[in-house]
């Protein structure tokens, strides 16, 4: 195993020998060239990638900055003037909190720290950096909101390539933040209002708030939200028939039947505010009295008796000659009573709040398109454009087409928005696309890569069989050096006799001369051969 392993450097060097001093010469500027380049690889992956954290008004301020990130364990570096530190791309999350920490915002994002093109940079990598950018943009913005300490916002954007169907799409974004107990329901609808102004969405129907607790402060579509923070009875209005006619919408787009649905309402809103007081009064359980508020009551009773009546006639035989007087026996007896009693009484106060809505009297407007799509090659292929072009067929379908609406889709309506099903008025159309046939497209810059791939490709494919081939003849083989010439540019050396044993200075000459020009060599031997067998 030990013999095979000392003859391996031997074979090594004997397959380099095959080699001439040209060919040697290119392989080793070849291995030079893929090290160089694997080397410049490795270290632009591998070295470190610093971003800016922030560009300070003096040292000082840079100087207590540094030393937050000291504290955090976190990398950084400074420029020259000591004004602007740099900190590990992967670590700017962890900066921006330890500095926010004690107080110190972090500068606005510069577009073109983020956003830097060039020759090689393609579309979609011009694209991932906007939308890099954009995303710490809107971290920086949010993040100077009172009740919000940080925020985290990841967004996909969304892609148009100038088709028809593609114009109404609209962005994502999903935000995270960490929020003061001060943070409410107004707070998180300013920020879905923001992300789709920056985002460029009509509504915000594509926007997601949560909190650091997973807590769902705001989900897409939620403008009805703003109706505790109108400015006016107006703005009040006009927030109730946005959430009205998002509830519409969303109800109809879930059929996907329809690929566009606009809703508009008109909602009669009672702007009055009252205030109703209601008094009863109520007799204890279980007593009949009813509502007694005061009651007096006398009673008086008299008895009167008479004994005789005047004269003689009322005496006995006996008492003759005596005259009794008058005689009666009288009662009397009264009684007063007064009495005040206070029922139960329930006393009710209700404030009627201004701004409810009166359904019965709102209407309400719907509108559904359906898109019916054309392809040109598909139409070509069905056999719809016999006897005409394209352009003809286009014309003739460009109309739209009304649509019988389901008695479903109004009862869908009227249980969405509280409205009357007979103030509900709904259109659908059906409307043609067409799409004309893309053939085989290739944009400018896929042809000049393809090129500089194909010459790249092509110049080191000539290198590597010009270096692996043998090495062209000189024109016409230097027109094959006669032997006389090869005599004559060959210093003659004095010819010794030949010792077998011992190797002359003659032959070491012949063996040298051999191994320094073998082709030259190689064409003496042939001429010699000629002449012999001429």
């Amino acid at each position: 195993m030990a013999d095979k392993l000392k003859e391996i450097p031997g074979k090594i060097l004997g397959w380099w020998n095959k080699f001439t001093s040209r060919q040697k010469t290119i392989i080793i500027g070849i291995a030079a060239v893929v090290i160089f380049t694997f080397a410049i690889i490795i270290y632009t992956f591998t070295r470190p990638q610093y971003t800016k954290l922030g560009t300070y008004e003096s040292s000082t301020t840079s100087a207590e900055i540094v030393k937050i990130l000291d504290d955090a364990g976190i990398t950084h570096r400074e420029s020259a003037d000591a004004l602007t530190v740099e900190v590990l791309a992967n670590q700017i999350s962890q900066a921006n909190l330890a500095i926010a920490s004690q107080g110190y915002r972090p500068d606005i994002p510069d577009y073109n720290t983020y956003v830097k093109g060039g020759m090689s940079t393609t579309s979609a990598e011009m694209n991932n950096q906007y939308k890099v950018y954009l995303e710490k943009y809107m971290e920086y913005m949010f993040s100077q909101m009172e009740p919000v300490k940080s925020a985290t916002v990841m967004l996909t954007l969304a892609q148009n390539t100038g088709r028809l169907s593609e114009t109404k799409q609209e962005s994502y974004a999903y935000i995270q933040v960490t929020v003061t107990d001060d943070f409410n329901s107004a707070n998180a609808t300013a920020m879905a209002k923001g992300a789709a102004t920056c985002l460029g969405n009509d509504t915000t129907a594509n926007i997601t708030i949560v909190d650091q607790n997973s807590n769902i402060l705001f989900v897409g579509g939620d403008d009805y939200s703003t109706m505790g923070i109108a400015g006016s009875m107006q703005e009040l209005q006009s927030q109730a028939e946005a959430m009205i006619a998002n509830q519409i919408r969303k109800v109809l787009l879930g059929t996907q039947q329809y690929d566009m649905i606009d809703v508009a309402s008109h909602l009669v809103v009672d702007f009055s505010s009252y205030t109703r007081r209601v008094t009863e009064y109520y007799p204890n359980e279980g007593r009949e009295e009813g509502m007694v508020i005061h009651e007096d009551t006398f009673n008086s009773e008299n008895t009167n008796g008479v004994g005789g009546i005047p004269g003689t006639d009322s005496n006995g035989d006996d008492q003759t000659g005596y005259v009794n007087p008058d005689v009666s026996n009288s009662e009397s007896s009264s009684s007063e009573h007064s009495v005040d009693r206070q029922p139960n009484v329930s006393d009710t106060q209700t404030t009627g709040p201004a701004g409810s809505i009166d359904y019965a009297a709102s209407s309400t407007s719907v509108s559904m398109i359906r898109y019916r799509h054309y392809y040109e090659d598909n139409v070509e292929q069905q056999g719809l454009l016999e006897g005409l072009s394209w352009e003809e067929f286009k014309e003739a379908n460009k109309d739209s087409t009304r649509r019988e609406v389901e008695d479903e889709f109004y009862q869908m309506v009227a249980n969405a928005s509280g409205i009357d099903r007979e103030k509900i008025t709904i259109l659908a159309f059906e409307q043609p696309v067409f799409h004309d046939s893309e053939g085989f497209s290739v944009s400018g810059t896929d042809i000049v890569s393809i090129v500089m791939i194909v010459l790249i490709l092509a110049l080191l494919a000539f290198v590597v069989l010009r270096s692996m081939g043998p090495r062209k003849k000189a024109v016409q083989e230097e027109e094959e050096l006669s032997v006389e010439d090869m005599l004559q540019s060959t210093p003659e050396p004095v010819v010794e006799d030949i010792d077998l044993e011992a190797k002359s200075e003659t032959r070491k000459m012949v063996e040298k001369f051999v191994d320094e020009n073998p082709e030259a060599a190689a064409s003496l031997l042939r001429n010699w051969l000629n002449e012999d067998w001429a």
